[in-house]
């Protein structure tokens, strides 16, 4: 794990220079990545609960509702819908 103290210093910089929406919408793909990877290691828990962070930060970044589409597309076609 990286340091605490540089995970802080790169949270300051973003909250500093990027809009919130843009910091879920790189949250919503993390976490969207996350679930696939967790999925395909067999781990389907954390693909469902890594899944479910994937949307709600979709959700947040976007009031229409694309980048929700999206992340639920995307990870739709990597993991079988019956598994979240």
């Amino acid at each position: 794990m990286r340091p605490l103290g540089a995970l802080l210093s790169e949270a300051h910089h973003d909250v500093a220079t990027k809009p919130r929406a843009q910091i879920n919408r790189e949250s919503a793909w993390r976490w969207a990545t996350l679930a696939v990877a967790a999925y395909e290691a067999r781990l389907f828990t954390d693909a469902v609960d890594y899944f479910h962070e994937a949307v709600e930060h979709a959700a947040l970044c976007d009031p229409t509702g694309t980048e929700l589409r999206a992340v639920r597309t995307w990870v739709g076609l990597r993991v079988p819908p019956q598994a979240l």
